[in-house]
């Protein structure tokens, strides 16, 4: 193969791998080499893309070191952490192939099926999931990604069985389409529901313990993508704070009434004022506050774009065509 030839396949490679890393330094050497033995196998043209979220161990040392090795592997650095929803969409900018598969480095999915889900793309979908076959995550993660793909289904009226799976192919006329999306709080397993509506496929896909390391997602960082989620794709929040203000202000009209039309025919006696009114305040006080959350998460999200702050600022760029270190602000 000439070098003209390896030069157009490395800025327009048929299959672009996307890796989020944070913090993955044990399991990048084995994930490179079963992704490149795969691959090779499957006979298309590829590139590697990992993209590191801030890592605070040697995994973009072990990045740079895999990029000169190997010129299919790319890779850019973060200034500082984003989270894995920014990490994607720098993948989903930055990607070059017809088709885009995304894939966590935890190696808890195979490298192996990626074919299965290409094969399953080309049949016309614009992304197929790889629906995960006896979980090995613990109970508690099992839980709220079940919640999540039914929270999806209750917004989207799209019923997704493992929506919030890490591996997944896309089409590239449906990347350029995510990439039209500018706002900065981004979910992608919401938009890509969204966006897919009836054009989406699945295949199951072996689920294996983590090999190394731990889950980055925390408690919070779980609470956090679900109000994300929520926040980015209905305003039923808002409604559901408008139809039950009304309800209780209905309810507490009617017994107000209902109390003093009793006390005036004198059939209720006294009642213990100090503590009825008490309770009364502590109810309708921690109302208040919950709502004015609900409108103060939507408020804050507003915040955050009218800012046009950059979600994420691209430190350095491994590539065989275009490397170097230089600041970048992401859209």
């Amino acid at each position: 193969m000439n070098g003209n030839s390896d030069s157009e396949l490395l800025s327009h490679p048929y299959i672009s791998v996307l890796i989020p890393v944070f913090n993955e330094e044990p399991n990048l050497e084995e994930l490179y080499k079963r992704l490149k033995q795969a691959l090779d196998l499957y006979g298309k043209s590829y590139e590697l893309l990992f993209i590191d979220d801030g890592s605070t161990d040697n995994s973009y040392e072990v990045l740079r070191w895999l990029h000169s090795s190997d010129s299919k592997v790319r890779a850019i650095k973060f200034a500082r952490n984003f989270g894995q929803q920014m990490a994607i969409a720098a993948g989903l900018k930055y990607s070059r192939g017809d088709v885009v598969v995304l894939i966590d480095a935890d190696l808890q999915t195979m490298p192996e099926e990626i074919p299965k889900l290409v094969d399953k793309l080309l049949e016309g979908y614009d992304i197929v999931y790889g629906i995960r076959q006896r979980r090995k995550d613990p109970l508690l993660r099992r839980i709220g990604s079940w919640c999540m793909s039914h929270l999806l289904y209750r917004i989207t009226n799209i019923e997704i069985p493992d929506s919030a799976s890490g591996f997944l192919a896309l089409n590239r006329t449906f990347v350029d389409s995510i990439n039209l999306f500018n706002e900065k709080s981004k979910y992608f397993s919401g938009l890509f529901a969204w966006l897919s509506y009836g054009r989406w496929g699945s295949v199951p896909v072996t689920h294996a313990p983590r090999r190394a390391g731990v889950s980055k997602y925390s408690i919070p960082k779980l609470i956090g993508l679900t109000l994300n989620f929520v926040c980015n794709f209905t305003t039923l929040p808002l409604r559901f704070a408008f139809y039950t203000g009304g309800v209780l202000a209905t309810i507490g009209g009617g017994a107000f009434a209902a109390i003093l039309a009793l006390r005036l025919l004198g059939i209720l006696g006294r009642l213990p004022a100090v503590e009825t009114l008490g309770a009364l305040i502590i109810l309708c006080t921690g109302l208040q506050i919950f709502f004015i959350g609900i409108v103060g998460e939507y408020l804050g999200r507003v915040y955050v774009e009218v800012k046009e702050r950059p979600p994420y600022v691209v430190k350095e760029v491994l590539d065989a065509q275009v490397s170097g270190s230089h600041d970048y602000a992401g859209n």
